[in-house]
């Protein structure tokens, strides 16, 4: 289970930020990951995963690290959140940090 890898790899959590980035990535390139978890990196499958990872306060937010990706009708705790996240990166305005996500994504191989 992708949530359960997740912590175990961040036993102290996420930042806001952080998480938003790994989300990305694995929306967008699973080479990371191993192969059993890439079932879960569909955009309904993260945003479930990332919700109920908020909802464990395991992501640490503030509400002006959200907006930065255009997830403002929701809270972190709804999938409806997650999925709005998933959709900025096919907006305009830089939100996707490739640096930030490539080393999250690769920590993931090491849990």
């Amino acid at each position: 289970m992708l949530e359960s890898l997740i912590e175990k790899t961040f036993p102290s959590g996420l930042t806001y930020n952080s998480a938003a980035q790994l989300c990305l990535r694995l929306y967008c390139s699973t080479e990371d990951l191993p192969c059993e978890y890439h079932e879960e990196c569909s955009k309904d499958g993260l945003a479930e995963v990332f919700a109920k990872l908020a909802a464990k306060e395991f992501i640490k937010t503030t509400e002006y690290e959200a907006a930065l990706y255009g997830a403002n009708y929701h809270s972190i705790k709804d999938k409806g959140h997650w999925v709005e996240v998933i959709a900025s990166i096919f907006k305009s305005g830089g939100v996707i940090d490739k640096d930030l996500g490539e080393k999250l994504a690769s920590q993931l191989t090491c849990a």
